[in-house]
């Protein structure tokens, strides 16, 4: 994942106390070398259009990503802008990491072509995959339709189990062509109702997340004018 480094770029890591209080997270503050990065032009899905329709259907599957950044392989360059300082010295990115700017446009392209179908080739092939230019190389297996994908986490509705079934069947062949791992913890497997961009998906429509409204409905109701 990560190898000594001689790069001329340094970035400080930050760490964040998780909410059990006793483990860490290790963040890297690429702020100086997002500020520097030219930024990465590709469409991201917007929340509103993956939210709707989703009544129409009876079971769903909600997945996430099993450190999806991971999968994208970093060029020579990129390296070299990933390193970062710790108290054992400097060290470089194999894999993208997350927090450099462009990582989530990158991610969902992959995303994007995997799911529509498209082949993934070997860097050693003659003709360059989505890795280097972006543009797939020719058709693969069928695309995945009837699901939603914003950067990790994926949503499949079907009208039917059988339905679902097909579809989390053809989902799970295109993540073992595309070496993409699924973290079966985080992930709702044939459920009636499942949480989605912050909503609860069900057949009777959306809904706001309980745990989003405990803020306001803690609020003590106003006991003078």
């Amino acid at each position: 994942m990560i190898q000594k480094s001689k790069s001329p770029w340094v970035s400080p890591i930050v760490v964040i106390i998780k909410k059990n209080g006793v483990d860490i997270r290790l963040c890297i503050d690429y702020r100086l070398i997002n500020g520097l990065t030219q930024l990465m032009v590709y469409p991201m899905p917007l929340g509103n259009d993956l939210l709707e329709d989703l009544d129409r259907y009876l079971w769903y599957c909600s997945l996430d990503m099993a450190s999806g950044f991971w999968v994208v392989p970093m060029t020579d360059r990129a390296r070299l802008i990933s390193a970062f300082i710790t108290p054992m010295g400097l060290f470089e990115w194999l894999r993208m990491p997350f927090g450099l700017c462009n990582a989530p446009q990158i991610y969902q392209r992959l995303i994007d072509n995997a799911l529509y179908g498209f082949l993934k080739l070997s860097p050693d092939d003659s003709t360059r995959d989505v890795f280097e230019n972006g543009e797939p190389a020719k058709p693969g297996i069928h695309s995945v339709l009837g699901r939603r994908s914003y950067i990790d986490d994926i949503l499949i509705g079907g009208t039917s189990w059988d339905d679902l079934c097909e579809k989390v069947e053809r989902l799970l062949d295109v993540c073992e062509q595309w070496h993409l791992s699924i973290s079966v913890e985080k992930s709702e497997w044939g459920m009636a109702k499942v949480d989605y961009l912050g909503h609860r998906v069900s057949g009777l429509g959306l809904e706001a997340k309980p745990k989003n409204l405990e803020s306001l409905t803690a609020l003590e109701f106003p006991r003078t004018l």
